[in-house]
């Protein structure tokens, strides 16, 4: 009996690979929308630190003030950049998870191909099988009837 051999094996040990890769992406870019998300929020704990040590500040002053208004325009800035750099990584993501989706689709066509070829070569094994048992039967009872 032949052994079995999917002849598309090196197409889908290539597509395992694409998969692999596409996966390692999405875990970068995942990495890095929680990078801008968690400077985000330290940004947040920071100015609201800041503002809040000011309030509670015995002594406020006309600098004091103006310092405060400059620190509150620079976060404010900075927030909103940080803001539009989550929504680009949001969106990487996004379009990440369709290109593995999709590759993960391709996959799934060549493993239910080589699950299609492996009960082929087993119907065929099989077939042989019944047709040695059956020549072997018939020359068994062919050299009792001698």
């Amino acid at each position: 009996m032949p052994t079995f051999r999917f002849r598309l094996q090196r197409v889908l040990d290539w597509q395992e690979r694409v998969c692999r890769l596409e996966e390692e992406k999405l875990g970068q870019r995942l990495s890095e929308l929680a990078a801008v998300e968690a400077h985000i929020a330290r940004l947040t704990a920071g100015t609201a630190a800041i503002e809040q040590g000011f309030v509670q500040s015995s002594e406020i002053t006309p600098s004091g003030l103006w310092a405060l208004g400059a620190f509150r325009k620079t976060a404010v800035i900075e927030r909103e950049k940080l803001v539009r750099n989550q929504a680009e990584r949001q969106a990487a993501v996004a379009a990440q998870r369709e290109r593995l989706l999709a590759e993960k689709q391709r996959l799934q066509v060549l493993e239910k191909l080589r699950e299609r070829a492996w009960s082929a070569h087993l119907r065929e094994n099989n077939r042989q099988l019944e047709a040695l048992a059956s020549e072997s039967y018939l020359a068994k009872y062919n050299a009792s009837k001698s």
